[in-house]
């Protein structure tokens, strides 16, 4: 009898990506010694702060931060779901404060003043305004309620014509936003790569407008170090990411968002098929069964209901509420599925993919005889969604034109059932983040040059919606914005069996007594963009906090991860991201307030208060 495995398939990569994140996924590659003590900074015996910041700084306590995070996780505010009473009730909680500590709105104009401006030739807009705007940036999502795909394949061979429907949830999976009627023949286009750097272009002479392209995932030779994909560390780490297994298995995006598929996007296919380069289909449904088998927990449970998907309208490619990208509808399906496609050619999947991996070259061809069509029915509601946004003013009368935005995901996953997903660490904790932040800087005499914007987003959990759409729509200028803080769950600190797992990638020869010294409970991880400036920082101004930082420094334009500051690096703004560590009570109703350290999450405020005003008074 067959299961429906597709479904099984995308639960196999949350699993995955959350198994990977558990451990925060080390490279492969062992680390340097000298790359450890650039990426360690460790500080126990604390300095003053300088006087210049010391009254906002003080302001951040374990209590304030605690109480914050208490009422926003609390189950009044229902799982503050995108679009959702709960979430509408948190964000009317921190206009309220921001309101208080004199945080001036930084969210929509009013309607009529927009028309007015508009009128005004010669002026600039934003500048020309008057009137009081909102805290709320308002938006439109599509929330897809119902979706039908039906893909039929017909082979002819010898005269005859043989034809075979494929069901959705069992031959393939489909995520598709918009109502589609497509058909056309099919191209085999290998991996579907073309990387100038290795030599390795599998689309060079196919003509893939209004085909079927059907491809594998990742590419070729993983494991292999002859493959050319494994030839260095930068192409190794593009297309093979670590600690994004939901990209790598079903969205085939590298690092910082990179997508391989864009190439053959550009080439107008009428859609694109993807079968799994790792794993096959069998042992990910085998590796489910056995974890849907273990004891039940209440703080674990069992939930049937599929997850609300939501995209901001324009997008109808496959799994846009989740990534983004092309419009071009893409599936993800079965080996069965592409061998029955596959049967003119004389190979099956695994055939094609072990010549690849053997000769290392190219294996793309045409499929003569074979037609695939597709054909979906989309029902939609539409979701009134909004982001918090305020700011404060930059004392330098040039440079408070220019904005930091200190950003955090202010929605999580809502109700289910008779269950409450508090969302305390993911991320009331974050939003805490900006709030005390905030509050800070509304209370320290003296304030950074630049005026810092505030942002709580919704639908990060939907697809980084609420920061995508600020970056598309921005109420301060983009070109203006110097930078970017994110924070995505910083109030739970590592216990010491996972943080033995986490550091084996500093285990190297030379650097053990430094190791040694790191403070499992003090211990949090900083991205922060390459060459920004915002490494030094962290340097200097962890000297008045007291925390153990290991600071990754990805280069300009690289997001990854999945939160808010991708949307960020996207448009190549510098950002500093921070995160402490990751538990079994992701994305589960144990995610609770109770299970917060104060002391951590305040001292974590407190380096990104100092971080924005270090970065915003340059």
């Amino acid at each position: 009898m067959k299961k429906r495995l597709l479904p099984l398939l995308m639960v196999a990569a949350v699993l995955l990506a959350f198994s990977f994140s558990l451990a925060q996924m080390p490279p492969q590659q062992q680390m340097k010694p000298e790359e450890v003590k650039r990426a360690l900074n460790l500080v126990s015996k604390t300095e003053p702060v300088p006087e210049k910041y010391r009254v906002g700084f003080e302001s951040i306590t374990p209590r304030d931060t605690l109480s914050m995070l208490n009422y926003m996780a609390s189950d009044w505010m229902e799982g503050r779901d995108t679009g959702s009473r709960g979430y509408a009730m948190a964000a009317d909680y921190v206009v309220s404060l921001f309101k208080m500590w004199g945080i001036k709105p930084g969210g929509d104009r009013p309607r009529a003043e927009i028309n007015i401006a508009r009128a005004m030739a010669g002026q600039d807009a934003r500048q020309a305004m008057s009137m009081e705007r909102s805290y709320f940036q308002e938006f439109t999502l599509k929330e897809i309620t119902d979706s039908q795909t039906a893909v039929r394949a017909e082979v002819s061979r010898g005269g005859l014509t043989r034809s075979r429907t494929f069901q959705s949830g069992i031959d393939f999976m489909s995520t598709l936003s918009s109502d589609e009627d497509l058909s056309g023949p099919v191209v085999f286009a290998g991996y579907g790569i073309k990387e100038p750097a290795v030599g390795w272009d599998e689309l060079l002479g196919l003509n893939l407008k209004d085909k079927i392209v059907l491809v594998l995932s990742e590419a070729p030779g993983k494991d292999d170090p002859k493959s050319p994909f494994n030839k260095n560390k930068e192409i190794k780490d593009k297309y093979f990411p670590q600690a994004q297994a939901m990209q790598m298995m079903f969205m085939r995006r590298g690092r910082g968002g990179f997508n391989k598929l864009e190439e053959i996007y550009k080439q107008s296919p009428a859609a694109v098929l993807i079968v799994q380069n790792t794993g096959k289909d069998a042992d990910i449904y085998n590796m489910l069964t056995a974890a849907q088998n273990r004891r039940p927990n209440d703080e674990r449970p069992i939930i049937n209901r599929p997850r609300t998907r939501m995209l901001i309208p324009g997008a109808r490619e496959a799994m846009a509420g989740m990534m983004g990208g092309s419009n071009v509808p893409t599936l993800t399906i079965t080996r069965e599925m592409a061998n029955l496609i596959l049967e003119n050619s004389g190979k099956t999947i695994d055939e094609l993919k072990k010549d690849i991996e053997t000769t290392y070259k190219p294996a793309s061809r045409e499929l003569p005889g074979v037609r695939v069509s597709l054909n979906s029915s989309v029902k939609a509601n539409l979701v009134r969604a909004m982001n918090v946004i305020g700011y404060i003013e930059g004392s330098d009368p040039k440079l408070k034109d220019e904005y930091f935005v200190v950003g955090a995901h202010f929605d999580h996953v809502g109700m289910w059932g008779d269950y409450i997903f508090n969302g305390s660490d993911d991320n009331a904790s974050g939003s805490v983040g900006v709030i005390a932040i905030a509050r800070a800087m509304a209370l320290n005499p003296v304030k950074p040059k630049r005026s810092v914007v505030f942002c709580l987003w919704t639908g990060e959990e939907k697809g980084l919606l609420g920061s995508r759409y600020y970056v598309q729509n921005p109420t301060f200028p983009m070109e203006k914005t110097v930078g970017y803080l994110n924070y995505d769950m910083i109030s739970r600190p590592f216990d010491e069996q996972t943080f033995a797992r986490y550091a084996n990638m500093f285990k190297v020869q030379g650097v053990e007594e430094l190791v040694k010294q790191i403070r499992p409970g003090y211990f949090v991880t900083v991205n922060a963009t390459k060459d920004s400036g915002f490494y030094e920082i962290q340097q200097e101004m962890n000297k008045y906090v007291g925390l153990d930082l290991y600071i990754r420094e990805p280069e300009l334009g690289q997001g990854g991860g999945g939160s808010d500051h991708s949307s960020f690096a996207a448009v190549n703004k510098p950002y500093v991201y921070y995160m402490t560590a990751m538990h079994p009570d992701y994305h589960q109703p144990g995610d609770s307030p109770d299970k917060a350290s104060g002391e951590l999450l305040s001292r974590v405020i407190k380096l990104g208060y100092l971080s924005v005003f270090a970065f915003s008074d340059k």
